[in-house]
């Protein structure tokens, strides 16, 4: 029986949306019904912080050794494996280490200076570091009802069932990319408003410097009160290259309590072990 992925590929993606929209809402129930309990649920509460392992001491990594099966992730750089739940802060950081010098390219610490504003219709963002300032803007579509509320940044405006999330009370932000990082450009002539910030010249890659951006959405948002969108209730998704980034974003800030990727492809949730479709790991 052949199954027609197209004909019901609507009906996925809403109820993806709903599931989206469950899961962002949901965390904040459930702290406040433990909080009443005299209980924390410490899972159920997102970081707030982009990073939490910024202070472990990650050795350098060096070359990896040829093997085409999939490596351990809680065996640690040094061959040690971790036995504790309280080792996964720091051997997560060396997992981001080995994803930013192999594939990514480096994510820069949080600027010197973050601010914007937020409104109903739209976000801006202004970013100062290193002596160098840049800004670029999302637009946002809020659902009905008082806020504040949940929200899903949409990389490209492409592939998320907006209708259906706000149907559910959770907030669109609709971010361009490429206001961010241009694609089509040479590599010493990056453009954009990572590379304004950091060089044109930057070894970092596309998707990384996309996931930046989302990355001081959430800042302002954070930084403004709370009032209209919340901070902690916030996904991301995008479709086929923008799935991508959307991977990379939720891949590289714990602030973000889920991630959807759709129809990532090669370089994206598939795991990249060689090339695939002509995608090698330098083209990323």
């Amino acid at each position: 029986m052949r199954f027609h992925w197209h004909r019901y590929r609507p009906r996925v993606w809403a109820a993806a949306a709903l599931m989206a929209a469950a899961s962002l809402t949901a965390p904040s129930l459930t702290a406040q019904a433990d909080a009443a309990d005299g209980h924390v649920a410490a899972a159920q509460v997102q970081a707030a912080v982009e990073d939490d392992g910024a202070g472990c001491a990650v050795p350098t990594p060096g070359s990896s050794p040829a093997n085409p099966l999939l490596p351990d992730p809680f065996r640690k750089v040094n061959g040690t494996r971790i036995s504790a739940k309280s080792d996964w802060r720091c051997r997560r950081t060396e997992i981001r280490e080995l994803a930013q010098s192999s594939v990514y390219g480096q994510k820069p610490a949080r600027p010197a200076s973050v601010t914007g504003t937020v409104s109903a219709s739209g976000i801006t963002v202004n970013v100062t570091d290193q002596g160098r300032s840049a800004s670029f803007s999302a637009s946002v579509s809020l659902p009905s009802g008082s806020g504040p509320f949940p929200a899903v940044v949409v990389l490209g405006g492409l592939g998320a069932d907006t209708a259906t999330l706000k149907a559910s009370g959770v907030a669109v932000i609709n971010y361009d990319p490429y206001t961010v990082g241009r694609e089509g450009t040479a590599r010493n002539n990056k453009q954009g408003a990572f590379y304004s910030v950091y060089g044109s010249s930057s070894s970092t890659g596309l998707l990384m410097a996309w996931s930046w951006g989302v990355s001081r959405i959430i800042d302002v948002i954070a930084q403004s009160g709370g009032n209209l969108l919340k901070a902690d209730a916030t996904g991301v998704t995008g479709c086929s290259r923008f799935g991508k980034g959307a991977l990379v974003a939720g891949a590289f800030d714990q602030r973000i309590g889920l991630t959807m990727p759709i129809e990532s492809g090669s370089g994206g949730v598939p795991v990249l072990r060689g090339g695939f479709r002509g995608k090698t790991t330098p083209s990323l």
